[in-house]
């Protein structure tokens, strides 16, 4: 049975939102395009980028809207290192330490992509669409987003410039 404490977190954000937002659409089209899971969880493994701030600066591109650490709801890094960071060790330990409950992994699986679903949402709610620029400067915005994000996760700013095209 879940706990009251931990179900208002949730409840606060998502009683009106739907989880099936604009910006979840739009991170799971870009991350089924051809090379772009790859790229994305080589930055994150290698060098520790997040994937949902990289996946929310691209989409603030694409609308035409600037990224800054302003985008960041000041309870998305709890909910990362709480609920989605742990599942995700879970999984990746049973990889190779329990290699017979492979059934059971898909399922931790299925809840951590559900974690960064929430986490996805987050970012959404936390974002002001009322400033946005032409779409021709996107792609230009797009880098921009890239370099003022690499900034904030303290890593080199050429690792996600490559990314900056799929706005």
């Amino acid at each position: 049975m879940a706990d009251s404490k931990s179900d208002s977190i949730i409840g606060g954000h998502f009683a009106t939102k739907p989880l099936d937002n604009p910006l979840w659409q739009y991170a799971c089209q870009v991350y089924s395009k051809k090379g772009v899971e790859a790229a994305l969880l080589a930055l994150q493994d290698d060098h520790g980028a997040d994937i949902n701030l990289i996946l929310q600066a691209l989409w603030l591109a694409k609308g035409g809207r600037g990224w800054t650490k302003e985008c960041i709801p000041a309870d998305y890094v709890r909910w990362m290192e709480t609920q989605v960071l742990p599942l995700r060790q879970i999984r990746r330990s049973m990889k190779t330490d329990w290699t017979g409950y492979e059934d059971f992994r898909q399922q931790v699986k299925k809840l951590e992509l559900k974690g960064e679903q929430y986490a996805l949402a987050l970012l959404y709610l936390n974002i002001d669409e009322s400033t946005t620029v032409s779409a021709a400067v996107n792609i230009s915005l797009a880098e921009q987003n890239m370099r003022t994000l690499a900034e904030y996760l303290g890593i080199e700013d050429t690792l996600l410039q490559g990314i900056a095209t799929y706005a």
